[in-house]
């Protein structure tokens, strides 16, 4: 339900697992657990010396629970998820090495001004310390969390700053991408987008080379009991390659997320897809590919694959004819089909204060009908929020979990009954019933039927003619797109953006009403739109026909394709 304050209040950091505000009841499941141990035995392992608590393991399993079963639900292997998390808190100690290395710091005042974003974004400071202290943190240890996040962050970074990619390698990029990613663009255009990707990529790699280095080096000891199986051991050791545990487990995650089948096959067809991989790799080597060995293995087989593919590409000597008649096979594909690229503006149209009269008035009239009997019909007959069809239930939640009017009246109101009054909060007007509570645990189990205000003909109407005088404004110049959204704070998005005539925009989705009347208005003329709650302000710079390809104008996208295509091809006999 929308009103549960699922909020993420850390940026996430590359190959990184942000551990903070993990669900509640993984991390008091641990804290109970941690309480049967005694004080000599909360220590995962000894990293190079330095000892990892079991505590930091649990909250890395926990969040990457978390995270995958939203997707994977009963078909999430937690053994698998243990190893990984197992894996992810030695690379992250081992970053925090390089950080060292690189002689990276972080000024507590920037550690400071985090804690206190984070802090100010709950809104209650002893509801902060309480979630803090839910997770298993002290001020000092979050603050500490956080340090070491921005170290990570830093260290990416500075790995980045020393490397300028050369001419020859900003054309390669280019020429790579220029009938796909950079389509219809220049270099030069371009050219900063190159860069940023090539450091991006070498960074990347400079700094699993000296993961691995730090890996192979690490003296990984005094291992608990509950953890020695999931220590990074080599599974399968051929040609030279060596998978372990962790990379198996990786990649069984991977195909149980892609597709439709049980944990058993997806490790047979882990395992496949390794001695598949090892096959390229060997072909590549014959044909001359150079890859670095010191790279992790997965990292290794991607560069494997791309430069096998590209060693086939160059054998492939495709006629004029072999290309006419690819073409004519495929030839809508190179059409040019109508788009256009506009500058949209997005101001959302809110209920007036009548609208949420009449709302709250509806509110106050079901209330006259509602008892604990009938609540849950009436709430799948009423209710306007997405609870509804199963009778507005919201089960069992703790203080702290919903927004603050909802919850005072839940904890205040009596148990068993239909609390007396409609709740307003930012979603609308609530009516609930408390079904049970535990004050002594702070939980709570309630149902509600939720109305919300409904923007009227006359609210919309006022809000055009408000939106006519910017539209003017606009067309003259006088205020610009660019700097919109920090003149009015009821504008939600304002940019450029690219449409097509399937009603796609880029950045905004599907909207094909949207979509139609941009491709149908004149150029460069600031126009408006209303299209449900929400007034669009456009002004299209750009309008693009349609146009029937020609093969002379597209015979280099026409190679391109066809050597892919044959390559994929020869691909298939090695993957």
């Amino acid at each position: 339900m929308a009103i549960r304050k699922f909020r993420k209040h850390i940026k996430p950091f590359i190959w990184v697992i942000t551990i903070l505000f993990v669900t509640s009841s993984a991390m008091l499941a641990y804290m109970n657990m941690r309480s049967s141990y005694n004080r000599a035995n909360v220590y995962a392992l000894k990293l190079d010396g330095e000892k990892i608590s079991k505590l930091d393991v649990e909250k890395t399993k926990a969040s990457l629970i978390q995270g995958y079963s939203r997707y994977l639900g009963d078909k999430l292997d937690k053994d698998l998820i243990e190893l990984i998390a197992f894996d992810d808190v030695i690379n992250r100690n081992l970053t925090l090495k390089i950080a060292e290395k690189l002689n990276i710091k972080v000024p507590s005042s920037e550690v400071n001004a985090q804690y206190d974003a984070i802090e100010n974004s709950v809104g209650n400071k002893e509801q902060f310390k309480r979630m803090l202290a839910v997770q298993g943190y002290t001020k000092t240890t979050f603050k500490n969390e956080i340090k070491n996040n921005m170290l990570i962050e830093k260290t990416f970074q500075k790995i980045q700053e020393g490397i300028t990619p050369t001419d020859e390698e900003i054309l390669a990029n280019f020429n790579e991408n220029k009938n796909s990613l950079y389509a219809g663009k220049t270099l030069d255009e371009v050219k900063p987008e190159i860069i940023k990707s090539i450091k991006e990529q070498k960074g990347m790699e400079r700094y699993l080379k000296l993961l691995e280095e730090l890996k192979l080096d690490a003296k990984v000891e005094n291992v608990a009991p509950e953890y020695q199986n999931l220590v990074e051991k080599v599974e399968i050791d051929k040609d030279g390659f060596k998978i372990t545990n962790v990379d198996l487990a990786k990649r069984t995650l991977g195909i149980l997320f892609m597709g439709n089948i049980d944990k058993d096959e997806a490790k047979v067809q882990a395992n496949t897809y390794y001695e598949n991989q090892v096959k390229l790799a060997e072909e590549a080597k014959k044909r001359g590919v150079v890859v670095d060995g010191t790279l992790p293995v997965d990292y290794q087989f991607a560069q494997y694959q791309k430069g096998l593919f590209e060693n086939i590409k160059s054998q492939i000597k495709p006629t004029e004819a072999d290309l006419k008649e690819y073409f004519e096979k495929n030839s809508l594909k190179y059409d040019v089909f109508p788009s256009a690229q506009a500058d949209i503006a997005i101001v959302q149209i809110e209920p007036s204060s009548e609208d949420k009269a009449k709302a709250k008035a509806e509110a106050e009239n079901i209330l006259k009908t509602l008892t604990s009997e009938n609540f849950k019909e009436k709430a799948k007959e009423l209710s306007q929020g997405p609870s509804a069809s199963n009778g507005g239930e919201l089960g069992w939640f703790s203080k702290g979990d919903m927004v603050e009017p909802f919850q005072k009246a839940v904890f205040e109101g009596e148990v068993g009954k239909v609390y007396p009054a409609p709740v307003e909060t930012v979603f609308g007007y609530h009516l609930i019933l408390i079904e049970d509570r535990n004050d002594t645990e702070g939980k709570a189990k309630a149902s509600h039927i939720l109305i919300t205000p409904k923007v009227s003909k006359e609210t919309i109407s006022s809000k055009e003619k408000e939106i006519a005088e910017l539209k003017n404004k606009l067309s003259s110049k006088e205020i610009t797109f660019e700097n919109l959204r920090k003149e009015r704070p009821d504008v939600i998005q304002s940019n450029s953006f690219r449409i097509n005539d399937a009603g796609y925009i880029s950045g905004l989705g599907y909207n094909e009403k949207l979509a139609k009347y941009i491709l149908n208005a004149p150029e460069n003329t600031v126009e408006t739109v209303t299209i449900d709650d929400k007034i669009y302000i456009f002004d299209k710079t750009e309008d693009i026909k349609y146009q029937k390809a020609k093969f002379e104008n597209v015979k280099d996208r026409v190679l391109e394709d066809y050597l892919n295509s044959k390559a994929q091809e020869e691909m298939k006999q090695y993957i």
